[in-house]
C-alpha cells in the first residue's frame, strides 16, 4: 500500500492509540518526531507537513505489516458488522462473503492487490466471528 493512500484521519486514531498504550514521546521517538509535533496532530490542532504525514503513514504501515492478523482484521470486521447489522443473521454470512468478494473484485479491477486486512477476511471467516456486534 502507497503511504499516501492512509487516509489523515486512520492516522490520527491510529497515533492516539498507540499514545495511549504508550506514550507521546515513546511514539514521536519511535516515529522520529518531536513530542510536540505529534502532540499536535493527535489533538488536531495542525494539519501535518507533507514530511510528518509521509513518517506517520510510513510507520503505521510497518506497524500493520508487523501486526498479528486479528488486530489488523479487526477494525474491518467490526465494520462489516456495523454494515450488515439489519440483515437477518441467517443470511449475514452470506453477505458477508458477497461484500468481501466485491472488494477483491474491485481491487483487482483497479490493478491493486488485495490489502492485508481483506485477503485475512476472506480467506479466515473465523476473524469475522471473533467481533462482538457493538
Amino acid at each position: 500500500m502507497d503511504h499516501r493512500a492512509v487516509p489523515l484521519e486512520v492516522l490520527r486514531d491510529f497515533v492516539r492509540s498507540q499514545t495511549e498504550l504508550s506514550s507521546i514521546r515513546q511514539v514521536a521517538a519511535e516515529v522520529g518526531l518531536g513530542r510536540t509535533t505529534l502532540h499536535n496532530f493527535v489533538t488536531g490542532e495542525t494539519r501535518p507537513h507533507p514530511r510528518v504525514r509521509r513518517l506517520l503513514a510510513l510507520w503505521y504501515l510497518q506497524k500493520l505489516e508487523q501486526a498479528p492478523d486479528m488486530d489488523v482484521a479487526r477494525p474491518y470486521a467490526a465494520a462489516l458488522e456495523i454494515l450488515l447489522s439489519d440483515v437477518p443473521e441467517e443470511r449475514r454470512r452470506a453477505a458477508q462473503e458477497t461484500v468481501l468478494e466485491l472488494l477483491a473484485e474491485t481491487h483487482s479491477d483497479a490493478g491493486a492487490g488485495a490489502p492485508r486486512w481483506l485477503e485475512l477476511l476472506r480467506t479466515h471467516p473465523r476473524l469475522l466471528a471473533r467481533v462482538s456486534p457493538g
